[in-house]
């Protein structure tokens, strides 16, 4: 039986956004605190499975990535690799054990682990309002 939650999602009305995050509990708490606010979500969970769909879908407004990640790339290369191809999308990098300064020349902006989704709710917003 399927329960039916008196939990009512937002439409997507507001900006479209990839998360990338290997820790799958993370993710669904940022992928789920964003759809809440209304935004279009999709994630990976990897920078290169994030490379893959960037190749066949459409732009997103915003990229969120953890800096650590399994495979190839790491959240920095990642945003590294966003910022030459995709010059317009704006970049949040977070991280449990980078500096801010790890991530400046690729990011908009660094959220330090554990970050407040509202806080994160928050930048995604205003860093789409730019795009």
């Amino acid at each position: 039986m399927i329960a039916s939650s008196d939990h009512k999602r937002a439409a997507p009305d507001g900006p479209s956004v990839l998360v990338v995050e290997d820790e799958g509990l993370v993710r669904e708490l940022i992928v789920e605190s964003l759809r809440d606010a209304g935004c279009a979500v999709t994630e990976a969970a990897s920078a290169d499975e994030a490379v893959r769909m960037l190749k066949c879908a459409a732009e997103p407004d915003v990229l969120v990535t953890d800096v650590k990640l399994p495979g190839v790339m790491s959240g920095i290369d990642l945003a590294a690799c966003v910022r030459r191809t995709l010059p317009d999308m704006k970049v949040i990098v977070t991280s449990g054990h980078a500096a801010p300064e790890d991530a400046a020349r690729v990011a908009d902006c660094f959220l330090a682990k554990p970050f407040a989704l509202k806080a994160l709710v928050g930048e995604v917003r205003l860093l789409a309002a730019m795009h």
